[in-house]
């Protein structure tokens, strides 16, 4: 068989892999899933797994990168078909509660406790790659007059991660709905750093979405 051929292969194979584990953590979470388990689901023997990922853990690990990725660009995708900035903003809102819903908290935890070190480095890389996209939609924001010229836009963009931080943790334990964190925390936060066109903006997708 080509060279080309054999690489194509190895590739499917190993996406196929990916797909299949990553689908079985989201469900089930990490600790309870194998590479028994995986090589199970697929129907291919654990020594195929081992050739394409050494442990179980850089098969986490580059399940995480590969998911960071596809959420960045579909937040870019989302800031590029938007009419204005509030709509992205809220849309991006809804992309994170479709994508988090399907998630068994399991998975998070069992990432905080058993990979602490992954769970850092992907809590960090993550964080750098949301504040480039919120960073891009708040100066966009500035440029189509949507939010005003006078607001700093780097403390405004830590001040948006802080926040998410602080609600990522205290939702841990206290499992408050989205929809209440956006309407007490965030609705209120844009409205004031609105121009007179924004909260126009505002208000009219805020009376669709009825908020």
């Amino acid at each position: 068989m080509p060279t080309l051929q054999l690489i194509n292969r190895k590739l499917e194979t190993r996406e196929k892999i990916l797909n299949a584990a990553g689908n079985l953590f989201i469900r089930e979470g990490l600790k309870s899933i194998t590479m028994d388990t995986i090589a199970l689901k697929l129907g291919v023997s654990k020594r195929t797994i081992y050739e394409n990922f050494t442990s179980k853990e850089e098969l986490i690990r580059e399940f995480l990168l590969e998911n960071m990725l596809k959420h960045k660009n579909e937040l870019l995708s989302i800031v590029n078909r938007s009419e204005n900035v509030i709509e992205a903003l809220i849309q991006f809102g809804e992309y994170n509660r479709e994508i988090f819903s399907k998630y068994n908290p399991l998975f998070f935890e069992d990432l905080k406790k058993y990979y602490a070190q992954l769970f850092d480095s992907t809590v960090d890389d993550s964080r750098v790659k949301n504040y480039e996209v919120s960073y891009l939609i708040l100066k966009k924001g500035v440029n189509e007059g949507t939010f005003l010229k006078s607001i700093d836009i780097d403390i405004a963009n830590r001040f948006i991660h802080n926040t998410m931080d602080f609600f990522y943790k205290l939702n841990q334990s206290t499992h408050l709905p989205h929809a209440k964190i956006w309407q007490t925390v965030f609705l209120p936060y844009i409205r004031g750093i609105c121009t007179e066109k924004g909260l126009e903006v505002l208000k009219a997708i805020s009376a669709v979405e009825g908020n």
